[in-house]
Formats: C-alpha cells, structure tokens, sequence
C-alpha cells in the first residue's frame, strides 16, 4: 500500500503543477494583450474584449483540465485496486488470476461511480463541475470590471485588479486585494480543489468498493492527519471505525486515509484461501467471488 499512497501523491503534485501552469499560461497571454494597448490610453471597451478573450482562454482550458483529472481519478483507481491484487495474491498465489479479474470489476464499478457523480448523489459529471468553476470565473472576472467601472477606477487600475485575479503567481494575500470581495479565492483555486477532491474520492470509493463484498473486511478506519490544518470533523472521525457500507466521503480538499479492518489475522485468512482453491467448502469466499462472476482457478 505505500506504493500506492506514494504514487497518489505523486500524482496530486503533478496536477497541481499542471494547474497552476495553465493558469499561469492565460495570465500571461493577458499580460500580452494589455501590453498591445497603452496603459494611459486604454479604453474600458478594450477591457470588456478582454474578458471575452478570456472567457475563451477558459473555456479551452478546462477542456484540457477535464482529460487531466479523468486521468489521473482512473489512474488513482487502478493503483489502488492494484495494490489489493497484490496484496491476496502474495497470501495465495495460485488465486492471483483470480484476484486480478475480481479487482477488475471492482475497478471498473467504482470508476463508473465517480465519473457518473453517482458517488455525490445528483449524478453531475467532472465536465459539467468544471463548467460550473468556468461560470464563477467569467462572473468574477466582468465583476471586477464593472466594480472597477462604479468606483471610477482608471481603466489602467482595473487592468492591474484583473491581472492580479488571474495570476497565479500574484504575492500578495488576496483578502487585500481591492477588487469584487465576493471572490475569495484565486482564479486558479476551485479548479485545484476539484481536482485534489476527485483524487482523493476516486481513491476512497475505490476503498470501499473493495471492501464491499469482501468477507475478511466489516469495518474501515478512517485516519486523519496530525497537524494545525486538521479540521474538527476529520479530528472526531479519527481512528474511529465505520461499518465498510457506511463510511463517508471525505470533505473537498480532504486528506484522509481509510484502512480496512481485518478481524482475522493474515495467517489465517491464507489458510482459508488456500484450503478453497485446493477444493475446500467455504460460503463466505464463495460469495465474494460470485459477486464478480470470477472462478476459482
């Protein structure tokens, strides 16, 4: 399992890297545009085009956001089923075909769980998320202008408002920023918060998919971080035990570890699965294998 977890946070590196370069791809096609135009004689009409333009930057970049994230939720999936083929097949090795079809299944059932949105209940997929995101954006952005326009800010003012919004490089807090106060975060932020939260969920349904039908498995623990940055839900819910059907999602941006409870020892559930692949009777592991339609090999 650390493989995975090291690889899952390799994969939450590279797209935060993959965002914020993005973003910061718009920000200084702006910065290029506003240059085309002298700052002392740009029109608040320049600036309206402008926010078209970007709307369009946008609008192509969440395009190519939603193929990364589609990506890196179906690689998240994969390692994590992965890491449980390896893990019963190292107990019995002659099941190991076995386990690797089984966990197939289980794979495929909770990718199509998450790309659904079946897992949040209203059945809304990433595409239409990120298009919600792209709408704030947009908003945030003529928001700015026209705020700016009201307060009789210059239109050279407002250009700088705007580019602080969409830079992702931008030092200073943005709680002093002087522009709409309804955005409180950067451009760059909700997009980033998607991402991370559908990582994190594609590998936890992928926990719990797993554990779902297997005999071995009642409960799951959920593990919280040690730091200042733990909130007080995750402080509560840590080391405390859910049955496999009923644990929760983590929140968005959550950071969370499920481990599943086995009550039998390793050595144990070894011998229970050696003695059924060797023609044993046992209703419990054959159950779990019919449930995916797999044989026992």
């Amino acid at each position: 399992m650390s493989n995975f977890f090291r690889q899952k946070e390799k994969t939450e590196k590279e797209i935060k890297r993959d965002i914020k370069k993005s973003y910061k791809r718009v920000s200084n096609n702006l910065v290029k545009r506003l240059a085309l135009v002298n700052p002392d004689s740009m029109t608040y009409d320049y600036l309206r085009q402008t926010a078209k333009y970007l709307e369009g930057e946008y609008k192509r970049l969440n395009k190519r956001l939603n193929k990364s994230i589609e990506k890196a939720v179906i690689t998240t999936i994969e390692g994590y089923t992965q890491s449980q083929v390896d893990f019963y097949s190292e107990l019995c090795k002659p099941l190991s075909t076995s386990f690797q079809d089984m966990f197939l299944k289980v794979n495929e059932i909770a990718l199509n769980n998450i790309v659904s949105g079946k897992i949040y209940g209203d059945n809304i997929k990433l595409s239409k998320r990120l298009w919600g995101n792209h709408k704030k954006t947009i908003q945030t952005i003529n928001d700015i202008l026209t705020d700016g326009f009201t307060a009789k800010k210059g239109s050279k003012e407002i250009a700088k408002d705007l580019e602080a919004y969409v830079n992702p490089d931008y030092k200073q807090e943005y709680d002093k920023f002087t522009i709409h106060p309804k955005s409180k975060n950067k451009v760059e932020f909700n997009s980033y918060r998607l991402a991370n939260t559908y990582i994190n969920h594609a590998y936890q349904t992928a926990a719990k998919e797993s554990a779902k039908e297997n005999p071995f498995i009642e409960e799951i623990e959920w593990l919280s971080g040690t730091d200042s940055k733990v909130c007080k839900l995750c402080t509560e819910r840590n080391h405390k035990r859910f049955p496999k059907d009923k644990i929760p999602l983590d929140h968005p941006l959550g950071r969370c570890t499920y481990i599943p409870v086995m009550e039998d020892d390793l050595e144990e559930i070894a011998k229970q699965l050696k003695n059924w692949v060797d023609g044993g009777s046992n209703e419990k592991l054959d159950n779990w294998f019919n449930k995916y339609d797999v044989d026992r090999r």
